[in-house]
């Protein structure tokens, strides 16, 4: 890639770009069932969504981390514990450039995308790069 188009891609709105759908829960919803929609969907994260407003963001990572310790109650509803809430977002508005320099940042391989209150996509740093 030429350093022109490299530049423009660099500041172009994520808003402009093909972003991922979602795969929204409720926050209620059991680990479980969590799980098994990544699995089927082959989805990095599910977003809880309550009444449309983000209730957080549950993960690949948190699966690794909050959910393997012996005697892990699959059955309980994410938001009890292991629900990353208020996850870190970006506007639509934002560039590529500043999507990825977030998720750089933050160590986030996903970013829930916003067009003020609303979830509009995912981006992914795989997709970027």
């Amino acid at each position: 890639m030429d350093r022109s188009r490299l530049h423009r891609f660099i500041g172009q709105p994520l808003a402009e770009l093909p972003l991922v759908k979602p795969v929204v829960v409720s926050p209620s919803q059991s680990v479980r069932n969590a799980v098994d929609l990544m699995r089927d969907g082959s989805c990095s994260c599910v977003l809880a969504m309550d009444h449309e407003r983000l209730a957080g963001i549950f993960t690949e990572r948190d699966v690794l981390t909050k959910c393997m310790a012996p005697g892990f109650d699959w059955d309980q509803p994410l938001e009890k514990s292991v629900l990353t809430k208020a996850p870190r977002t970006i506007e639509a508005k934002s560039s590529v450039g500043e999507a990825v320099a977030l998720m750089q940042q933050q160590q986030h391989r996903t970013l829930p995308v916003t067009d003020g209150d609303r979830v509009i996509g995912l981006v992914r740093i795989g997709d970027l790069l």
